[in-house]
């Protein structure tokens, strides 16, 4: 029962560790395929620009969500904003 235990955590220590082994796309290339992908520059705010390392599926794949604003209001909230997910050892566009 232990040898079967310690297999297991061996297991899932390798899976999680395996996804972020491969990233061939940078964040950077990844914020530039998402501006593309949108349509706008988003502002210069550094709200406006927002990107998450995900991981997802079996094997885990490993993707950038992006998310893009136009502009920030008067209260300091991101408008007209847009996410992208971008897988990264493609840089395939993927909807979120």
């Amino acid at each position: 029962m232990l040898l079967l235990l310690l297999v297991l955590v061996a297991a899932a220590a390798v899976a999680r560790t395996c996804g972020s082994q491969n990233q061939t796309v940078s964040r950077d290339e990844a914020i530039a395929i998402a501006t593309e992908t949108v349509g706008f520059e988003p502002c210069a705010q550094p709200i406006c620009v927002q990107i998450r390392f995900l991981q997802r599926g079996i094997p885990i794949r490993g993707y950038w969500l992006v998310g893009l604003a136009r502009e920030v209001d008067a209260q300091g909230e991101p408008v007209g904003a847009r996410s992208v997910l971008i897988d990264v050892q493609t840089g395939d566009v993927s909807t979120p």
